[in-house]
């Protein structure tokens, strides 16, 4: 029976953790339901189910697969599954037996412990007998014992078995069919029957009004909710000392009691996706029994912004939301006046009063603008090394802060200190810094705002844009404020969008839990009872991946929408030193560019999909994003245009060459329109390393064009055209001290002089793969190149050439050359299709690997040592990047999540190891440290 209270427990948890979005008709549904079985729900029975059939939960739905799995509820799936099965197989088994409805209901005994009840209409002799039939093909006579007895004029009948744990009862009661694990519920059932029970509670008929008439509904009595929370929360107590030196003692469990004043019935209907569980309906509260939602009393559901100003790795968050500030705070005070822990609250708030010598509820009350939150980030292992937040929507911040610099200035009068002595600062980098405030009273929140924002300890306090956030620690404040510089927000997080895909943007209390970054926060949460269960069905569990709840008060009605979401693989989450958010996902390889104004720290720049270019700090802050007219051709080249040591960006699209500043800022008369539209990327060549630069860019006229460092085209470069266009930069190669300029169309390879007259005849006659031309000296100087079914040609300087085998390729292979091992011998490397292949000269396969899907981008080589060089590959459709060492294994912590090509090499000198720059879905930029 344990496993079976856990779906409830799953189910409740939800509620209180979780959201979703469901809209409400404004008019009353019309309810159909067999009423007469709520005069059988035990008064004190704190939740009950209701199912118009059996066939009201769909067995094959994934969703309910996983919670069978998880072993949560399967006791009861397999009863109804069997049940339904059998009367579909039985003869002489009604089939109206499937389609009534029915109630499962629990009822506390002993020790708070759960019993669960089926209540089911059995009005005539006929449907009884049909039950009683049903009953005995359940249980077979033959196979288990039949017991009855007299309890106040009703009969009882037990079932046993001869195993522990195989006991049922059932009664006729009424017209009732009551049906338990254990005969007390029966039997107080049956002493109830003589009064109304719940059918005259006000509240709960106001909570089913609005219940679906088919399918499952939820229905929670609030005031019975915390016996059952008390047995699945945690119930040791824990120890910490205050800000003011008080030894302060709590218990997860003594939460329970917080649901009791949250409402009197609430009603939820149930509706299963394959990939969702959704939960809405409504919650009946009445501030004359002090519930806390009248707290919400007056207010209009409000578009909160708690998504946009949480980080990404966001593990939960609550949020109120108002609309009317000065009637919510003064409800919230009218709430802790008629509560318990009235006298205590406003004894610690006179203390915080005393020390900022000011009213502190009245400044913050003055600060907030509609919106608290109160988050933690994803939980270590130790969850006592979280980090919390407790955030504020300001009217306006330089009022916010002068604000706090005045509670501040006060309290270090108070206790003898320099006001300067509260204050740090923090640099994401050189162009951004953030002060940081020592709050003294981390306790204020949760006294302030109640449980849920108790979560928070704010000891140190920051501000960005019109937000006020604490932190309870300074490290933690740091990682926000980075965080929110690079674009990090929860709203940026791709399995977060999916999820708020069908919410609604406006609430009044919002709670979002991700489970897996929650997860190590069990153990302060559940009993031992449940964590044994938890730890072994953990693989199933961590699926149902996000909660979320809302609460809109709206129309005088407190409406609520759960959701879970389920995703049948879980992924892990990629452990990175930054991300940043740039809005669309990265075109081309991130390069690494000097900074020539902190030569040891780099910045990144790159292109995305959008045909925005973005430079990025080494910190991975945006420092600017232009947009161009098209697609950077290419790789971007630094040029010292002024020959000052200031570095500048030279690139192409198609109709222009660029060249713009390290701020984004165009260059003297650039850019400077093409004589041809370009079909390769600009290649930049300082002969003699005298800045004199020349650039050249081949155009759809065959031509290939040779520009000076103005962008001017160089009147003594005599090369006339190509047979074909030339798709690949073009290339400059010196060798024995003589300069090579090299390109190829699809027939042809081109070796030109410095003037672009012929220097090398190439004799040498295939049909040209779109692959770059490679130089290797690894032996002979050579141009090493491969036709369009994969054979690599040798071209020597002297104009001969050599075949090497190396296999069949498609058309439209990608390749490269490079010694991996330094051996001296040259290694090809292949791309087809998914498949990566790595070879010898001599067509040796020294390792061949399939991946899932097949790759658009070449493999690059990346430089580990003098004679270690590892390969590179991207399944962009995966959001896959793989390091392979030249034996075929995968370095290190590979693969990891990228969708583009990646960059590798140090960001700064201060780095403590290689730094990886990649794209990811999404948008985003990550750099890894790799080990």
């Amino acid at each position: 029976m344990k496993r079976n209270l856990i779906v409830i427990l799953f189910l409740l948890l939800l509620a209180a953790g979780g959201y979703f979005y469901f809209y409400f008709p404004n008019k009353e549904l019309p309810f159909s339901k067999d009423n007469s079985l709520y005069k059988a729900i035990p008064v004190n029975s704190p939740f009950f189910f209701e199912l118009s059939s059996a066939k009201s939960v769909p067995f094959d739905n994934p969703l309910i697969r996983e919670l069978d799995n998880a072993g949560i509820g399967s006791e009861w799936f397999a009863f109804l599954h069997k049940t339904d099965s059998l009367i579909d197989h039985t003869n002489g088994l009604s089939r109206n037996l499937q389609n009534s409805p029915f109630i499962l209901a629990f009822d506390y005994t002993g020790r708070s412990e759960l019993v669960p009840l089926i209540i089911k209409s059995a009005d005539s002799n006929k449907r009884k007998e049909a039950f009683e039939k049903l009953l005995h093909t359940l249980y077979p006579p033959g196979n288990y014992n039949y017991s009855k007895k007299e309890y106040d004029n009703h009969r009882v009948t037990e079932i046993s078995g001869d195993h522990a744990g195989e006991f049922l009862c059932f009664s006729f009661v009424n017209g009732l069919l009551l049906v338990s694990t254990k005969t007390i519920p029966v039997e107080k059932v049956i002493r109830q029957m003589q009064s109304p029970g719940i059918r005259k509670d006000s509240y709960f008929l106001e909570a089913n009004k609005t219940a679906a008439s088919q399918g499952v509904s939820l229905y929670i009595n609030h005031s019975w909710l915390p016996g059952f929370f008390e047995n699945v929360l945690n119930g040791k107590a824990t120890e910490r000392v205050d800000e003011f030196g008080a030894t302060v003692r709590t218990r997860t469990s003594g939460i329970a009691e917080k649901f009791r004043d949250f409402a009197s019935w609430s009603e939820l209907d149930f509706r299963f996706g394959d990939e969702t569980l959704i939960l809405s309906g409504i919650s009946v509260a009445d501030d004359s029994l002090n519930h806390f939602l009248s707290v919400f009393a007056d207010q209009q559901p409000v578009r909160f912004d708690a998504e946009n100003i949480l980080p990404r790795n966001t593990s939960f968050f609550c949020s109120f939301s108002f609309s009317d500030k000065k009637s919510f705070f003064e409800k919230l005070e009218d709430f802790y006046t008629h509560s318990q822990g009235y006298y205590r609250r406003e004894e610690r708030i006179k203390r915080f009063d005393n020390g900022l010598r000011t009213n502190v509820r009245n400044v913050f009350q003055g600060i907030v603008k509609n919106e608290v939150i109160v988050a933690a980030t994803t939980i270590p292992v130790n969850p006592e090394n979280k980090t919390t937040f407790f955030i504020v929507q300001t009217e306006g911040r330089s009022t916010a802060e002068d604000e706090m610099k005045k509670l501040l200035a006060n309290y270090a009068r108070r206790a003898e200190i320099k006001a300067t002595d509260l204050q740090s600062s923090f640099a994401v980098d050189d162009e951004t810094r953030f002060t940081i405030y020592r709050f003294p009273y981390p306790s204020f929140p949760g006294i302030w705002l109640g449980t849920p924002f108790a979560l928070a300890e704010a000891r140190y306090i920051s501000f960005y844009d019109n937000v006020m956030v604490f932190s309870n620690s300074e490290k933690g404040l740091h990682e926000y404020l980075r965080n929110m510089v690079l674009g990090n927000t929860l709203t940026k997080e791709i399995r977060y969008q999916q999820f708020r895909q069908s919410s609604s943007s406006r609430a009044n209390i919002n709670v979002f839990a991700d489970v897996n970054k929650a997860y190590s926060f069990r153990n302060e949460l559940f009993s031992p009872s449940v964590l044994k269960h938890m730890e072994k069905n953990e693989e199933s569990l961590r699926k149902f991946d996000m909660v979320n709840w809302q609460v809109q008060r709206d129309k005088d009605i407190y409406f609520n929408s759960v959701a879970v979401a389920y995703r049948s693989d879980v992924s892990e989450e990629a452990q990175t030193t930054w991300q940043s958010s740039v809005g669309s996902n990265v075109q081309f390889k991130p390069q690494l560019v000097v900074n020539h104004r902190d030569v040891a720290n780099r910045e990144i720049i790159f292109q995305d999909e959008q045909n925005n270019l973005h430079q990025v700090t080494h910190s991975g802050r945006v420092r600017w994003s232009i947009a161009l007219p098209g697609p950077v051709l290419g790789e971007i080249h630094q040029v010292d245009y002024f020959k000052n040591g200031n570095l500048q960006y030279l690139f192409n699209t198609k109709e222009k060459l660029y060249l713009i500043d390290r701020n984004g800022n165009n260059v003297a008369h650039f850019p400077v329109p093409l004589r041809s539209p370009a079909t390769n990327g600009v290649n930049v060549f300082d002969y003699d390393n005298n800045r004199n630069y020349r650039y050249f860019v081949a155009g759809e006229d065959r031509k290939v064009y040779a520009y000076d460092y103005e962008g001017k085209v160089i009147n003594g470069w005599v090369f006339n055209q190509t047979d074909h266009e030339v798709t690949k930069p073009v290339q400059h190669f010196r060798v024995a001290g003589k300069d090579y300029i090299v390109f190829k169309d699809k027939a042809r390879i081109y070796v030109l002089d410095r003037r672009g007259e012929s220097r090398v005849s190439v004799s040498a006659r295939f049909e040209n793969s779109d692959n770059p031309i490679v130089l290797n000296l690894d032996g002979r100087p050579k141009m090493v190149t491969t036709d369009t079914g994969g054979k690599v040609y040798y071209i020597y300087f002297d104009g001969k050439f050599e075949e090497k085998k190396t296999g069949r390729f498609s058309e439209n292979h990608f390749f490269t050359v490079d010694d991996l091992d330094g051996n001296k011998i040259p290694d090809f490397v292949f791309i087809d299709k998914n498949e990566v292949t790595v070879m010898n000269e001599n067509g040796k396969k020294l390792f061949s690997k399939k991946l899932d899907n097949p790759l658009r981008f070449p493999p690059n080589i990346y430089t580990f040592a003098a004679d270690l060089k590892k390969v590179g590959v991207t399944d962009a459709l995966a959001n896959r990047i793989y390091l392979f060492n030249p034996d075929g294994k995968l370095h290190d912590g590979f693969p990891l999540a990228g969708n583009s090509e990646f960059s590798i090499g140090r960001l700064s000198e201060s780095s403590s190891g290689l730094n990886l720059i990649v794209g990811s879905e999404g948008g985003k930029l990550f750099n890894y440290t790799l080990n």
